[in-house]
């Protein structure tokens, strides 16, 4: 199964330790909209509030995986960000995740 699947699965499961697995010590994630980073630790505590709850995710689509990189689009929308067509690049060390941007267009609903 890819890294891409696996971490689909283990976020979608709010499995703690499977997401912890899946993501590298050094793990860093870029939220462009406010302008912060997470480490490892407070992205796994982000997804655990149940955020993922709050966004549907449509047309989720793998464009591109290999050792190095992950590209993904999917649409995401919620009653608090509306719609959006969201890209998402993830850099792969060793077999993990060691970062996560995205990028987001609002889209009109």
């Amino acid at each position: 199964m890819s890294l891409f699947d696996q971490w689909w699965n283990a976020a979608n499961a709010l499995d703690r330790k499977k997401m912890e697995n899946l993501l590298h010590n050094d793990f860093i994630y870029v939220r462009h909209n406010r302008g912060d980073k997470l480490n490892k630790g407070e992205f796994i505590d982000f997804l655990m509030t149940g955020i993922r709850d709050e966004i549907t995710s449509q047309s989720r689509r793998l464009i591109y995986e290999n050792e190095a990189i992950i590209v993904s689009h999917s649409v995401l929308q919620s009653s608090s960000l509306g719609k959006n067509a969201v890209m998402l690049v993830r850099l792969v060390k060793d077999g993990k995740i060691i970062s996560m941007e995205s990028g987001a267009t609002p889209l009109a609903i």
